[in-house]
């Protein structure tokens, strides 16, 4: 196994009128793990700073943990709860003129294109998913464009210089260029309970 910067960063928002609903994304980068929490701690704020662009004020950061290792079952060595001492940070990103809030299960995503190939010789790409983001009023499977699209693509060309670059928790790929994809998709959420009947 090689020494890899994993760091999860956990999110929480109201779904289906229940608050406290959480997901994450996971970054890897190529700088070398940092060597102390002090260090892994301004690592996750340069990340936090360019989350919080891309979500409103009802998302907030919940707890990250930080990883060292390439191996998908390696145990953190970095842990940050937001709580302690609080108030967590809260998403900074302002409601987009002619924008209606996606419905939960929704997500808008960022991804880097690098200079990886996988073994059918794909090229790699790296994406993350974000919910809680804005649609059309008028063309609700397409993103706002002014105000939510222009946001998450300058947080992405900014996330994929952090600590070196960002890469692949298995490749250690160079990003080559960022975007953001113009379309809503979905991404399910993990935490959300069976499905209801009826009401």
């Amino acid at each position: 196994m090689a020494a890899v910067t994993g760091l999860t960063v956990v999110k929480s928002f109201t779904y289906r009128d229940v608050p406290g609903e959480e997901f994450a994304n996971t970054y890897h980068f190529k700088g070398p793990p940092p060597g102390d929490d002090a260090s892994w701690l301004v690592l996750l704020n340069d990340v936090v700073a360019q989350e919080r662009t891309c979500y409103p004020a009802a998302v907030s950061w919940v707890r990250s943990y930080g990883y060292d290792s390439d191996d998908p079952a390696a145990n953190h060595v970095f842990f940050h709860d937001f709580n302690q001492p609080g108030p967590p940070p809260t998403g900074s990103l302002t409601a987009p003129a002619g924008g209606t809030l996606m419905a939960g299960d929704q997500a808008a995503f960022m991804q880097w294109g690098t200079d990886g190939k996988s073994t059918r010789g794909k090229r790699i790409y790296l994406r993350k998913f974000l919910h809680h983001g804005y649609v059309q009023s008028t063309d609700p499977d397409r993103l706002v464009v002014a105000g939510y699209h222009t946001v998450l693509t300058a947080a992405a060309a900014a996330l994929g210089a952090l600590h070196g670059g960002m890469r692949s928790r298995a490749h250690d790929v160079n990003v080559q260029n960022s975007g953001v994809g113009q379309w809503v998709t979905t991404r399910t959420l993990k935490h959300r309970g069976k499905r209801g009947g009826p009401a």
